[in-house]
């Protein structure tokens, strides 16, 4: 998959006359997200602006192509500001030892906690 100067490649750019070329089937465009998605968990320790640039790129494509993906991936976004959230980075985790047992991820840019129950009792 190339990606040409707006960021898209073939998914969004258009020829001259205006008129688009072939949509990307369902499966290239999760696997892009897919791979935008990783790319920028692990280019977050080092490079933060640039993994939100591809994180804000991969929710840009997961938007215009109605693609939803599991929880793993989700985890890494904030509910409350939609940035990228990769803990250790910009995100505090806790574990919380109440009943039910919970897992608590709390975004350090807007402040929102993200709670995720792990077993009913």
């Amino acid at each position: 998959m190339e990606l040409n100067g707006n960021g898209y490649g073939y998914f969004l750019s258009r020829q001259a006359s205006g008129v688009r070329k072939r949509k990307a089937t369902r499966g290239e465009v999760e696997a892009l997200v897919e791979l935008l998605t990783e790319s920028s968990v692990t280019l977050a320790a080092t490079d933060l602006p640039l993994a939100k640039e591809q994180a804000s790129l991969a929710r840009r494509v997961m938007m215009r192509f109605n693609i939803k993906l599991g929880y793993p991936t989700k985890s890494f976004t904030c509910h409350g500001c939609k940035s990228l959230m990769v803990p250790g980075v910009n995100a505090r985790v806790r574990l919380g030892h109440g009943r039910p047992p919970t897992v608590r991820v709390t975004c350090l840019e807007c402040g929102h906690i993200n709670r995720k129950i792990l077993r009913q009792p």
